[in-house]
């Protein structure tokens, strides 16, 4: 078994700005941002006019090498645009490991900031007791569901993966569970990689 990368320890819940200017985002005209970010906005613009998607958020770093984008299908009948303003975020975060800004809602220009402060930081990695409601990456729905393993009992671990999936093993020992939640984590979730979340009722982490 491969190690297991570190995970921020948990969300802070900033509540994202999603306020627009009510123009057109172009992607095009974003300096720095790559090719594949642009082709991902136009393809979620095109979506938004077919009816195929609820919504997007486009995020991205400062230097704006490092972008997420956030989708909800027409299907997704819990589609709470706040809460994937902030998994946009918390990814875009992650992966840069410095604040990043939404720069696109739906397709329109996200409100651009009238004073000099920094984006609000949406992890922090600190000693801390498992509390699904501060996942990180996972959507609020999943954060209830995910409540189940704080009521558990024995020798447990819990992986997440960036795109917000997780699950959670026990085993005879915490070596037995750390394997196979890593090894499950891996064989169900091929699209992401597994981040060692918690062991028993801790958040395991390595700091920024």
């Amino acid at each position: 078994m491969s190690a297991a990368s570190p995970a921020p320890a948990q969300s802070t819940n900033a509540l994202p700005d999603l306020t627009t200017s009510g123009a057109a985002f172009d992607p095009y005209e974003v300096a720095g941002l790559p090719d594949a970010a642009k082709a991902a906005v136009g393809q979620a613009k095109a979506k938004m006019r077919t009816g195929e998607f609820l919504g997007f958020v486009f995020a991205a770093s400062p230097d704006r090498k490092i972008w997420t984008l956030n989708s909800a299908p027409k299907t997704m009948a819990d589609y709470v645009p706040s809460d994937a303003g902030r998994q946009a975020l918390e990814l875009c975060e992650f992966e840069a490991r410095t604040p990043c800004a939404i720069l696109s809602v739906n397709g329109f220009q996200a409100r651009q900031r009238v004073d000099s402060r920094p984006q609000p930081e949406m992890l922090f990695s600190r000693p801390s007791d498992f509390d699904s409601t501060v996942l990180p990456f996972a959507a609020a729905s999943a954060r209830m569901q995910a409540a189940e393993y704080q009521k558990a009992q024995g020798p447990r671990a819990f992986a997440l993966t960036t795109n917000g999936l997780w699950l959670w093993r026990g085993g005879a020992t915490i070596v037995q569970a750390i394997e196979k939640t890593m090894a499950d984590c891996a064989a169900q979730f091929k699209a992401g990689a597994c981040l060692l979340y918690a062991v028993n009722d801790r958040v395991v982490f390595v700091a920024r």
